[in-house]
């Protein structure tokens, strides 16, 4: 018990050694910056596209990108998908997981493969 009593009063003397004639802690009362003078948020910067490129939004914050016979549906979760066309297809036809992108003269359209929930796109310049 002795040595545990040792111990015990070493940790104590170091703590008030520590605390010294510092005087005690105040709460800061400056009020807290409002929500407009805080640190902006950082923007996520798009992923490079090729400017030969053709450029879709659609509906739904959904966005399409073609290039090369291949194209790349975003969703709004972030989700991005490859699309392949289909040779000689006519209007152009891209497919891939569950996702269809037609690409008409006058209209493109993202669509689930099967017809479903269909979003309307134009080509962005």
């Amino acid at each position: 018990m002795g040595k545990l009593s040792i111990i015990t009063v070493a940790v104590i003397a170091s703590c008030v050694a520590g605390c010294g004639d510092r005087p005690a802690a105040t709460a800061d009362t400056a009020a807290a910056p409002a929500a407009t003078e805080t640190t902006p948020a950082k923007a996520v910067a798009p992923a490079p596209v090729d400017p030969d490129a053709r450029r879709f939004d659609c509906q739904a914050d959904t966005a399409v990108v073609v290039l090369d016979g291949t194209a790349r549906a975003t969703l709004p979760g972030g989700e991005s998908y490859a699309l392949e066309k289909i040779a000689d297809s006519d209007p152009e036809v891209y497919v891939g997981d569950s996702l269809y992108f037609t690409l008409g003269a006058d209209a493109a359209h993202l669509s689930q493969q099967d017809g479903m929930r269909e979003l309307a796109c134009s080509e962005v310049d």
